[in-house]
């Protein structure tokens, strides 16, 4: 099991090169005689060759897995011999994009992403081309806009290949988001996103299976690492084994995501008996960079993933809610350590109590004190067709002794027009540190959804 995040877009360079059978000149083709002799033009192509994969190391994102480039010729019938195609076939099944030096003719037969490099003419043309046929064709002039095409693509592939554990109760939507996407079935046909489900009563006999020493080491290393502690270590325990069990179900499924219907289990009385709450969950699986939401709510998650996997970050989520007419709040008892990045130190953190019993491990971050202010919501609404994005800039932050905490407010352009816009998305948003719309718009033009931003 390994978060989707770490994936990474196979990139198979292909340098199309066309070798006349013969020394002549004519309405395409000028130059001294010499030059044109099929030998000379071999011998330009080879070194062209070399230039071009150096290019590549030295400038291609390390979001791609760069395959073993092939060079790939044809004469002036524009006909490329299966021969030569067979040089593409030993990795093809790793291949997520084809970059092409020029034109490769027939090499659609893949149905595989297409792009080459240019200031137009030839790389638009192909581009125009197979787009006409229903095909990916990308026209990027340099490597700047290569190696974006490359993030999006990951980002994309990284969704294709998120499997959500989804601990149920057996019911379609879950009774607190009802405006959770609830077509699992299409949502798995256009994102290729799927969801696998588990009982509770799963659930928690896995959970009874953790070893109470494990869960004692990793939640003593939760709590020296905590700024204030102010819950008994053996409800950190019993979350640290919620926690676990939920990972080890995680790799039995093959998931890397994961949900859980708070008002279901809740009314099971397990969580009770057991004294467990799924917040520190959701914060420890997000700063491993698997997406993890409360309620059950898949809109929050899909969204969430969007955001991880195009921040590199680990994401908060809540219910917001208008405080005036240019300030939101969002609450929740889930923030992450890792909202400034995989790679980044730890924020800042205190351990709480989520229950008026004084159980119930929640992870308490001052969100207002981070240097970054930026920040981008999302939510998808129940039908997964389009994304709610809206860009904000924190400015306070408060706590609540008992239930969900902490309560982040940020400053928007208008509350009352994100609140009304809600209506049709639902009502918990993911969240992220920094400005991802405008990138998060162009994901949207090689997925199968539509932006609305605010």
């Amino acid at each position: 099991m390994k978060p989707a995040a770490d994936i990474k877009v196979g990139v198979k360079p292909v340098f199309g090169q066309i070798i006349h059978s013969a020394a002549w000149e004519g309405p395409c083709r000028t130059g001294m005689m010499e030059e044109l002799t099929p030998e000379a033009e071999r011998t330009n192509a080879q070194a062209a060759f070399q230039k071009f994969q150096k290019e590549l190391e030295a400038n291609l994102s390390p979001e791609a897995e760069l395959l073993e480039p092939v060079y790939i010729e044809y004469d002036e019938s524009f006909t490329v011999k299966d021969s030569e195609f067979a040089k593409l076939e030993p990795d093809l099944h790793a291949v997520d994009l084809f970059l092409i030096s020029y034109r490769v003719p027939g090499i659609e037969r893949y149905g595989k992403p297409i792009a080459m490099m240019g200031c137009g003419v030839t790389n638009v043309d192909i581009a125009a081309y197979l787009r006409s046929q229903g095909l990916e064709g990308y026209a990027p002039i340099d490597y700047g806009e290569l190696n974006e095409l490359i993030s999006l693509m990951r980002v994309r592939k990284a969704i294709r290949q998120t499997r959500i554990l989804s601990i149920t109760e057996g019911e379609l939507r879950p009774a607190g988001v009802v405006s959770s996407i609830w077509n699992v079935e299409d949502l798995k046909a256009r994102f290729g996103t799927e969801r696998k489900r588990v009982s509770s009563a799963k659930f928690f006999r896995a959970l009874e299976e953790v070893s109470t020493r494990e869960a004692e080491a990793l939640a003593e290393r939760i709590i020296g690492n905590a700024q204030r502690v102010k819950l008994a270590k053996e409800y950190v325990v019993n979350d640290v084994k919620f926690y676990l069990a939920t990972k080890r179900l995680m790799e039995q499924y093959d998931c890397n995501a994961h949900t859980t219907p708070c008002f279901e289990i809740c009314g099971t009385r397990l969580p009770e008996r057991f004294k467990v709450v799924p917040c520190l969950t959701h914060t420890l699986l997000k700063d491993e960079g698997y997406p993890s939401a409360c309620e059950g709510d898949l809109s929050a998650l899909m969204a969430m993933a969007v955001l991880m996997y195009t921040a590199g970050k680990s994401a908060f989520m809540g219910n917001p809610m208008m405080r005036d007419e240019n300030t939101i709040e969002v609450t929740h008892s889930v923030p992450g350590l890792k909202m400034n990045g995989f790679d980044k130190p730890d924020l800042p953190y205190e351990l709480w109590h989520f229950t008026a019993g004084g159980w119930g491990t929640k992870v308490q971050i001052d969100l207002a004190a981070n240097e970054e202010k930026a920040v981008t919501l999302a939510r998808f609404n129940p039908s997964a067709t389009k994304l709610l994005v809206v860009s904000g800039t924190v400015v306070d932050c408060r706590f609540n002794e008992q239930g969900c905490s902490p309560t982040v407010a940020i400053a928007v352009e208008n509350a009352r027009d994100v609140i009304h816009l809600q209506a049709d998305f639902g009502h918990h948003m993911a969240m992220v540190y920094g400005d991802y719309v405008e990138m998060i718009k162009k994901l949207s033009t090689i997925m199968d959804f539509e932006v609305v931003a605010a």
